[in-house]
């Protein structure tokens, strides 16, 4: 009866935990969705746990051992959460190529051709100006 209440007492910690952090905009939409449905589900397993829904389930699956399908799902999800991760990175990976190669020209382009105008801007306020050389 111990383990039952401790397995609710976290896993509605845990909902609240990602409920605030998404309130306070921690997490961007995917990811609080994600969090938002693995509390969901862990508060889920430990409501049913007296009912004996997972023994059922295991023995229906196949599982000896009802634990293990708790094991089974959490490796599971972590499989899917690194290759979503993966995929993230990928993307984010492209996007910083194209930002880098677009700054490298920018950079190698004239002002005249970004439009600054007259073509004097490239010259630092050191430079010597055009005019009259001292004669000696």
């Amino acid at each position: 009866m111990k383990a039952i209440i401790l397995s609710m007492v976290l896993s509605v910690g845990f909902l609240v935990v990602s409920v605030i952090a998404m309130r306070r905009q921690r997490l961007r939409e995917q990811a609080a969705l994600l969090w938002l449905l693995v509390s969901l589900v862990m508060v889920f397993v430990s409501a049913t746990l007296p009912t004996h829904l997972l023994d059922r389930v295991s023995h229906f699956v196949g599982i000896a051992y009802p634990p293990d399908l708790i094991l089974l799902l959490a490796v599971l999800f972590l499989m899917v959460l690194v290759f979503h991760l993966s995929l993230s990175l990928a993307r984010l990976s492209a996007k910083q190529i194209a930002l880098v190669q677009e700054i490298g020209l920018m950079t190698t382009m004239s002002p005249s051709a970004l439009g600054t105008g007259d073509g004097e801007a490239d010259q630092s306020p050191e430079a010597p100006r055009p005019g009259p050389t001292p004669t000696p």
